[in-house]
């Protein structure tokens, strides 16, 4: 399948807050509960936090097959330690799992991470969340495990992982 990846502009986000919402019920029916996802979708995919996160600093990446948006990466240099570039979101939607999108914008995020000159890239990750071992596959290894408190009386309860180069 034929798929190309582009950074977008804040008048795209849309986008990214049309697959996140079609995304995110599927994903995590095992994992959170239906109202944990509904408040993690409005605090950070509604697009008024979407755009907020932009002007903070974070940077999109789509997926497009053919003119249709597939799936996205959100990622930003680490506030506090520059060298390091955090990946906040990467989603794919679920049907085309297994083609190589995830891969691809994984790899353009690193890309671009690159030549910001960062040498290492992180995230969280659910630990109940089957893409743990899609990251390790692309040669991320866990260094610590988190508990935050997200208000509402939600927690992630994640793993931290980190790629070097």
């Amino acid at each position: 399948m034929a798929f190309r990846i582009a950074e977008i502009a804040s008048e795209e986000l849309i986008l990214v807050h049309q697959l996140s919402y079609t995304i995110w019920p599927v994903c995590y029916a095992n994992i959170i509960s239906e109202k944990q996802i509904a408040y993690m979708l409005e605090k950070i995919y509604s697009l008024p936090a979407l755009k907020r996160s932009m002007e903070e600093g974070q940077r999109f990446l789509v997926a497009f097959h053919e003119s249709d948006p597939v799936g996205y990466s959100g990622f930003e240099k680490d506030q506090n330690q520059p060298h390091r570039c955090k990946l906040q979101k990467l989603y794919v939607l679920p049907h085309l799992h297994g083609l190589g999108m995830g891969k691809a914008l994984f790899l353009r995020t690193q890309s671009v991470a690159i030549a910001g000159g960062c040498t290492s890239l992180f995230l969280q990750v659910n630990k109940k969340n089957p893409a743990v071992e899609f990251y390790r596959k692309l040669g991320m290894s866990i260094k610590e495990e988190a508990i935050v408190d997200i208000g509402n009386g939600f927690v992630m309860d994640d793993y931290i992982m980190q790629l070097d180069w």
